[in-house]
């Protein structure tokens, strides 16, 4: 299945029009349409804010020191994985 995602503006009269990429393949599809509410575009503002705030350090968040153990060993898995790949 091809997906293609892009935002419209609903017209007064409760229509969209979508024009797909030449690319896109002519035959049946499925047409899923979600709305925006106030409530979330304000979210999205608020969120796409803070999009470049630091990350809070590890001594003040546990969430983040735990993020960043499981991040060292699953780099810690790769490398073994990677060297093993290259001795056989």
């Amino acid at each position: 299945m091809r997906a293609y995602k892009l935002n419209v503006n609903v017209a007064d009269d409760h229509r969209i029009s979508v024009e797909l990429p030449e690319d896109f393949p002519p035959g049946p599809a499925e047409v899923i349409v979600l709305a925006v509410t106030p409530t979330e575009r304000r979210l999205v503002r608020v969120l796409g804010s803070l999009g470049g705030a630091a990350p809070p350090s590890v001594e003040k968040d546990p969430v983040a020191g735990a993020l960043a153990e499981l991040r060292a060993e699953r780099a810690g898995h790769l490398d073994a994985s990677e060297e093993s790949e290259t001795e056989t």
